[in-house]
């Protein structure tokens, strides 16, 4: 998914939070509020497969027989959580480019002295708890390539559920074509749970401009719904005007919030989107 040389390139960069800027995180571990076990209380989350047993707390289980974590205030690494959409939507290429660009978020997190967790999005949702060190990188990478694809994102309903486990402040990377009408609602939640957001939106030709003309029966590859209709230059326009609507409410939305977010071509090369085009937007430096 990663090929060694684009790896060394990457290894130098750090991911930008959205609303810090580029200076803030060269440094590697990235101080300020961060969840540690050495100070302040300050929040108790749900338990996730994968957490160190020894910060459960047994007393609130005791009286609510919830499994709990007991996260404090430190000054020590951040969460980052990097989202891939391998439903049916997410043709091969877009596919292979979210796949290429989860592994480099990944890698340059792990590097980071970031702790890292994955998440797919399509017919069976997985996720993967977040662990940290560069070492990691290689067993979270077979984790990703042996997830299933196809089936309906859920993209709002995915990230709310996504946003709730994770702790506050964490930085979410979504990496999908983004096509859910109530896409909107995730980028809402995501900033009411303080976290931070970068959505990278995927779109190929046919997506961006498709060629078909006449009398047609689509099928949507999400829901197996079928639709006849005639298409015509006129409905073609309402279509790309519709589109570009879409995408710039998504990207006004992440303005207004502090998020980051970035529309690419699934024909672009990945050296070129993360070495040229996310340096350019900070995503990376």
């Amino acid at each position: 998914m990663l090929d060694p040389g684009l790896r060394a390139r990457l290894t130098p960069l750090r991911l930008v939070s959205p609303r810090q800027g580029p200076q803030t995180n060269l440094a590697g571990a990235h101080r300020g509020r961060r969840r540690g076990r050495s100070m302040e209380f300050a929040e108790h989350r749900d338990y996730s497969p994968g957490d160190d047993l020894r910060h459960l707390d047994w007393a609130a289980f005791a009286r609510s027989e919830r499994l709990v974590i007991k996260e404090f205030e430190s000054e020590l690494e951040r969460t980052v959580l990097v989202v891939v959409d391998l439903s049916a939507s997410m043709s091969e290429s877009k596919r292979n480019l979210a796949l290429t660009c989860a592994a480099a978020f990944s890698w340059v997190a792990l590097i980071g002295q970031d702790r890292l967790a994955l998440a797919t999005l399509g017919g069976e949702p997985a996720y993967h708890p977040a662990v940290r060190g560069r070492g990691q990188w290689g067993r979270l990478m077979d984790w990703l390539r042996s997830r299933p694809r196809g089936g309906r994102a859920e993209l709002t309903e995915s990230l709310k559920g996504l946003a709730q486990r994770l702790p506050r402040t964490s930085l979410v990377l979504v990496l999908s074509d983004w096509l859910e009408e109530k896409a909107g609602e995730a980028l809402a939640f995501a900033h009411y749970r303080k976290h931070q957001l970068a959505a990278l939106q995927i779109l190929d030709r046919d997506d961006r401009d498709p060629s078909w003309s006449g009398p047609l029966r689509l099928e949507d590859i999400e829901t197996a719904e079928f639709r006849q209709l005639t298409l015509e230059h006129q409905t073609l326009e309402y279509y790309r005007q519709a589109l570009q609507e879409h995408s710039g409410q998504l990207r006004e939305q992440c303005r207004r919030l502090g998020f980051h977010f970035h529309p690419c071509a699934a024909e672009d090369s990945p050296d070129d989107l993360l070495l040229r085009q996310l340096v350019e937007r900070a995503w990376l430096a």
